[in-house]
């Protein structure tokens, strides 16, 4: 997990409070660079991300002693709404007891992925003109031994499922505060803590075994680097400034079936994998069917706010 996402900005909207305030006027307000702060701003900055309260840091206008860039923080009171611009680590819910686990995933605050699923469905409803909506693939999976149990090497038997990104992307705004427990994991995490922006990927990935991990990044440009369905559709990605170049490197035809084509710029795309060297780059490949799709575009803000 990053820890080097950065607030680019924050709203600033005078009276405007998280508990029912608009979303939209929120977001329609003035937007605050960390070096553009003035201290009667104080107690009226809100996270684009997630719309709670933020801070800048140094309070004062002057900076920091050291040189360092202000920047802008969550407060801790708002700690239990998840923002994928939040840099901490991700922190493991633990579970009193079976009863207490299988009560969350009752009430959806829990969701045990027992894996992606891996081909394409058969049968398949098609999709909107923006690919903003897409069918529910979800199924029901084996009850799995998962150890999220409060005492070390505790598991419990629970219902799982067998999803899709899409299924995850679909809601994303609710689902971001949810925890997932998924593949090779070793505990469960929310949603946003889980996620790692490609644009804070650099060449250090390569250094140590990687397990799979949900990505998401902004589309720059898509085209078939063929001609046929078989070929590859090399699909770009904003990457890190120390990275040559990210590609999303799928058959041509599967992406189409993905929403994913030469018009995708600006979408947000999000996958579960590994990262892989690929020429003087970086990319992801051999992605199975339920393991990557675009984000519905009314949440790209969530996720990349601009």
């Amino acid at each position: 997990m990053s820890t080097k996402r950065k607030i680019a900005f924050a709203y600033h909207l005078s009276g405007w409070n998280f508990d029912g305030g608009n979303r939209d006027t929120l977001k329609a307000s003035q937007r605050v660079a960390p070096d553009e702060y003035e201290e009667e701003m104080m107690g009226n900055l809100f996270c684009p991300g997630c719309y709670t309260n933020v801070e800048r840091t140094p309070k004062k206008k002057d900076i920091f002693t050291n040189q360092r860039d202000p920047f802008y923080r969550h407060l801790n009171r708002w700690q239990h709404v998840a923002c994928v611009l939040r840099a901490k680590r991700p922190v493991g819910k633990r579970y009193d007891t079976w009863e207490e686990a299988r009560r969350a995933i009752e009430h959806e605050h829990l969701a045990i992925v027992k894996e992606f699923l891996q081909e394409k469905p058969e049968v398949r409803l098609a999709p909107s003109n923006e690919y903003d909506e897409t069918p529910v693939e979800d199924i029901e999976g084996p009850l799995s031994e998962v150890p999220i149990g409060r005492h070390e090497g505790e598991s419990f038997e629970l219902p799982s499922s067998i999803t899709t990104i899409a299924g995850i992307c679909r809601n994303f705004e609710k689902n971001k505060d949810k925890y997932f427990f998924l593949p090779q994991a070793t505990h469960a995490v929310k949603l946003a803590e889980l996620l790692t922006a490609i644009a804070d990927v650099d060449y250090d990935i390569m250094d140590s075994p990687q397990t799979p991990r949900l990505y998401y990044g902004k589309i720059i440009g898509s085209h078939n680097a063929g001609s046929h369905d078989t070929s590859t559709r090399m699909t770009k990605l904003v990457c890190n400034s120390a990275v040559k170049d990210f590609y999303v490197k799928l058959p041509n035809g599967f992406c189409r079936d993905k929403g994913i084509t030469d018009n995708s710029r600006g979408r947000i795309v999000m996958f579960f994998g590994k990262i892989t060297e690929s020429g003087i780059g970086l990319a992801a490949t051999n992605l199975a069917w339920g393991e990557i799709a675009l984000v519905p575009a009314k949440y790209n803000e969530l996720l990349i706010p601009e």
